[in-house]
């Protein structure tokens, strides 16, 4: 008798712990400890043995040595407001299990709005409630109460701490945090039939035989192994992708809501599109320093040079104090100790669509308030050189070696007869790399012109500056060999679909089209298409017909476009060679700042100064079905 009580709490055990983890992420409250405004940290409680009931039964988290996993809560792990994993105000700087068996962390909060908002809030005793999300690894059955049954949770894993504005339950010392759980099973209605008239509503309850109990338990049962069984494959799957692209926080999100392993391979693709449309990814965060819109307007490369030309000059290196600790913290960012000055990730992928406020007259700082030209960034300046660049997908600021997620294969659809089972036909993924290759490019300034304190100046500079690089970088983009020094570029990328052209540098309409039917045929999406050639493609287009002999055709370019897809001219690309595709899908990735290097005396006999800028870049094309090239013969 003894073993099979033991056996039916196992049992029992095992089956609560299917629910929790199908749950996924738990939540917990306690309270602020205090708060230090300078230093923008708070010290909180995040977790207690406190009782907590749940509709499977009370929970008590042990506090035992082992039994909490810490590794994420050291690791830097978020600090959100209510659990909103895109609301982020801070990071967690320490934890720890205390002697009287809580859970105890130091986190710190941003400098954004929202954090200082936040932040003060906290110091103001208006936010004193804190929740901790973790996921159940292992639990066990300790009590069984009359209506209730008592799990002491062995082995748990916070994950994030969360600022919250309601709690669950504030009655006792330590609240809980407000969730959603999964209801608890319920009884089927019985049958209940509802007269047309008035009379009263009558009940029919059917009750069933020893016979048909043993059945109905005995599919239930079935049912139940047959659902923990895929529910055990479901969990493999996600776990193993999690691991995989090191998404686990997603991968817990997922299990949580009970999705498939499809369902977020297919996610994690839409993630990476989302993070390269805004042009950042995780990784550039990393590499940012969170500077204002107002600081990174504010930063001066004109005040850089005249610092780096004139080092004994004590009032050119006050008037640069800013820029250089901004540069020197870039470089701790990423890592580097360069003798190089380095102008910040946040300065170069500056939003084109945020205002500017403004500045002191005589101040070079603030340069684009007056110029019309509100929020441009380098990068978007090196866009309006290299026309690849306008359409690429540009990520900037980032850090280390880059891995990309590629889909390889996707899912198809089978058509199947009674009780047979769907072919498994999972979507399969590949990864790129990329790993930074540096482009180095010269330009002058006049002394003299650099000691002007006029607005424009400063849009010179930075103008001058990145006109060679853009050129480099976006000819690397067409014709790069693919070497260690060199990214690989798009005429050179190999699985690439070709269509060769009959006479170099006169594509007939028909080869034009092809090019279109190439990338249709790889099931590629063909919306925002673009055909890119030289300027011998835009004359030639104009000037023939598309059905050569019929008198009522009109000519291959019509109105900027070619096929009714725009039509881009460059002379970056050689004669006769043509590029059609979905650019979005040609990715270009920056790392970090751009370092910068003055040279005051080779060219002081001129009164010039030499300038070097160098940038860490690498791209490649992501998705080849998506592009086609037309090329001589």
């Amino acid at each position: 008798m003894a073993q099979a009580s033991t056996d039916i709490q196992s049992n029992k055990t095992q089956q609560r712990l299917a629910e929790v983890r199908q749950a996924g992420m738990h939540k917990r409250q306690a309270t602020v400890a205090g708060c230090d405004v300078e230093k923008r940290t708070v010290e909180l409680s995040f977790s207690s043995e406190e009782e907590y009931e749940r509709y499977w039964g009370i929970e008590v988290l042990s506090h035992d040595s082992g039994a909490v996993i810490m590794g994420r809560l050291h690791d830097g792990a978020p600090l959100l407001w209510n659990h909103n994993r895109d609301d982020m105000r801070g990071v967690v700087e320490s934890a720890r299990i205390d002697a009287d068996r809580k859970g105890r962390a130091c986190v710190r909060l941003s400098r954004s709005p929202d954090g200082e908002k936040l932040l003060q809030d906290i110091a103001d005793k208006i936010v004193t409630k804190v929740s901790v999300g973790y996921m159940i690894h292992s639990m066990k059955l300790v009590e069984e109460r009359k209506n209730v049954d008592v799990y002491r949770i062995d082995s748990w894993e916070p994950y994030e701490i969360s600022m919250v504005s309601i709690p669950a339950d504030n009655s006792v010392g330590v609240g809980r945090g407000a969730e959603i759980l999964p209801q608890e099973p319920k009884e089927p209605k019985p049958d209940t039939t509802i007269s047309n008239n008035t009379a009263p509503k009558t009940r029919e309850i059917k009750v069933m035989d020893e016979e048909e109990k043993k059945a109905k338990e005995a599919l239930e049962k079935a049912a139940r192994a047959a659902g923990a069984g895929e529910q055990q494959q479901r969990i493999a799957k996600i776990t193993a992708i999690g691991e995989q692209f090191k998404c686990a926080d997603l991968a817990m999100k997922f299990l949580s809501e009970g999705k498939s392993a499809e369902e977020l391979q297919a996610a994690i693709l839409e993630d990476w599109e989302k993070k390269s449309s805004r042009g950042l990814s995780e990784q550039s965060r990393d590499a940012n320093l969170g500077m204002s819109d107002k600081d990174a307007d504010k930063f001066s490369i004109v005040k850089a040079v005249r610092a780096l030309a004139e080092p004994t000059d004590s009032a050119a290196q006050k008037a640069a104090a800013f820029e250089f600790e901004a540069s020197r913290e870039a470089q701790k960012r990423m890592g580097r100790d360069s003798e190089h000055f380095m102008i910040p990730s946040d300065v170069l992928v500056r939003s084109m669509n945020t205002g500017l406020s403004g500045m002191g007259d005589g101040d070079t700082g603030g340069f684009l308030i007056n110029s019309g030209n509100a929020g441009m960034s380098m990068i978007d300046m090196i866009r309006k050189k290299a026309i690849l660049m306008q359409y690429a997908t540009v990520i900037g600021g980032l850090v280390g070696n880059v891995e990309v997620p590629v889909q390889t294969r996707a899912t198809n659809a089978t058509w199947i007869g009674e009780d047979e089972d769907a072919d498994e036909t999972d979507v399969e993924f590949g990864q790129m790399s990329f790993n930074p290759k540096t482009i180095a490019a010269h330009t002058a300034v006049g002394r003299k012109l650099l000691k002007q304190s006029s607005i424009g100046i400063e849009m010179f500079l930075r103008q001058d500056l990145t006109r060679t690089l853009a050129l480099g970088i976006d000819r690397a983009g067409y014709y790069g060999k693919g070497s260690e020094k060199m990214p690989m570029g798009l005429f050179n990328t190999p699985g690439i679909g070709v269509v060769p052209f009959a006479t170099a540098g006169k594509p007939s309409y028909a080869e034009l089209v092809a090019m279109e039917t190439k990338v249709q045929l790889a099931d590629a999406d063909v919306d925002s298409m673009i055909y890119m050639g030289d300027a011998h493609l835009s004359g030639h287009a104009k000037t023939t017909l598309k059905f050569p002999g019929d008198g009522g055709s009109n000519t291959i370019w019509e109105d900027g476009k070619i096929n009714s897809y725009r039509a881009r001219i460059t002379n970056q690309i050689d004669v006769g060679d043509v590029a059609f595709g979905n650019f979005i899908h040609f990715l270009m990735l920056l790392w970090g700042g751009m370092e910068l290097h003055v040279d005051p005396y080779s060219g002081s006999r001129k009164g010039l100064l030499k300038i070097t800028v160098f940038q860490d870049i690498d791209m490649g094309v992501r998705y080849k079905q998506a592009f086609a090239i037309g090329r001589k013969p």
